[in-house]
């Protein structure tokens, strides 16, 4: 008897398609890697996504890179180039307000 395995359409990429598709299908499976285990962190989940993303921008060539962090954005991807803005009394790790975060870093 033949045993045959199948892997859903969505977990692979496709290697004919030109190479920003197979960033974005990639993207899709690490943002799904990213969000398992984060705990629902917005911040667990950034830091967790910025490393996929940047080992799979090192492999991209240079004039796609712009083009592929512009698709990176969508997925929650952060280059740390804006600084982040928190109103006074909010936890600048959580965003929650400071006498309500659970980080355990506000007296």
């Amino acid at each position: 008897m033949e045993m045959v395995m199948t892997v859903p359409t969505k977990h692979t990429a496709t290697r004919a398609g030109d190479p920003l598709s197979i960033f974005r299908e990639q993207l899709e499976i690490a943002a799904d890697r990213a969000q398992r285990g984060c705990g629902l962190s917005d911040a667990l989940f950034v830091e967790r996504i910025n490393a996929e993303v940047t080992g799979m921008m090192e492999k991209l060539p240079d004039e796609l890179r712009g083009a592929a962090a512009e698709i990176a954005y969508e997925f929650g991807y952060d280059d740390g180039e804006e600084e982040p803005y928190h109103e006074p009394g909010t936890c600048f790790l959580t965003g929650i307000a400071e006498h309500c975060c659970p980080c355990g870093r506000h007296p």
